[in-house]
């Protein structure tokens, strides 16, 4: 199987978010006594961040349209003040050289918001390498519905058969899935199942052999 085209989400793929995204948790939870556990049990923490955030103040009875913009507007401030945590996966530099190198349509599609994706972008100097660029502000349904991958498909010009998907959550991976495209997981050196096809559209590889995976998938 040649492609032209990888899709990747950011977060817990291309970079290493997990400690900014744990210290705006605990400053909005603390900030606005929000009860969270809703998020726990839905895979919430990989839904767009207005939709977890609109969530979890309905699942608490206090939801309204100011306060979710209050909160939102807060977490865009604590997203640039601590920016610095954020970091590129292992590996990833040399992934996406090669892609780059190799002409490969590479595309970001993400559940962040478009103004968090930039930031990422800019800071660690990524934007070169993403041709497209899809943010939860880009579309009506974010992940795990299809529509972000299906909006990528359409800026790209380009079909399920063309393109992988590389998704690490639920969440992600369900709307890869849902939008036809095959997904690649990376996973810890100790996952069982890894290298084949798990089922219908999945396919988990160790993270360390995803250049490898790439390289197969895009070589003429």
């Amino acid at each position: 199987m040649t492609v032209k085209g990888i899709f990747f989400d950011m977060d817990g793929v291309v970079v290493d978010s997990d400690p900014l995204w744990n210290t705006i948790i605990r400053t909005v939870r603390e900030e606005y006594a929000l009860d969270m556990s809703c998020l726990e049990r839905s895979d919430g923490y990989n839904l767009s961040t207005g939709e977890a955030i609109r969530l979890v103040l309905e699942d608490m009875g206090r939801y309204s349209d100011a306060l979710l913009e209050e909160i939102l507007h807060r977490i865009d401030i604590l997203y640039s003040l601590h920016l610095d945590m954020v970091s590129l996966m292992p590996g990833m530099a040399e992934t996406l050289e090669m892609l780059h190198e190799r002409r490969v349509h590479t595309a970001l599609v993400s559940n962040s918001s478009r103004r968090q994706v930039d930031m990422v972008l800019d800071s660690l100097c990524l934007r070169k390498y993403f041709q497209t660029v899809v943010t939860a502000d880009d579309v009506t349904c974010g992940k795990p519905d299809a529509e972000p991958y299906l909006r990528a498909m359409e800026l790209t010009g380009l079909t399920a058969a063309d393109a992988v998907a590389v998704e690490d959550s639920p969440t992600g991976i369900a709307a890869a899935v849902n939008a036809g495209l095959l997904c690649l997981v990376p996973v810890p050196a100790d996952f069982k199942s890894c290298g084949t096809k798990d089922h219908d559209g999945i396919c988990h590889v160790r993270r360390e052999n995803l250049y490898g995976k790439l390289d197969k998938f895009v070589k003429a």
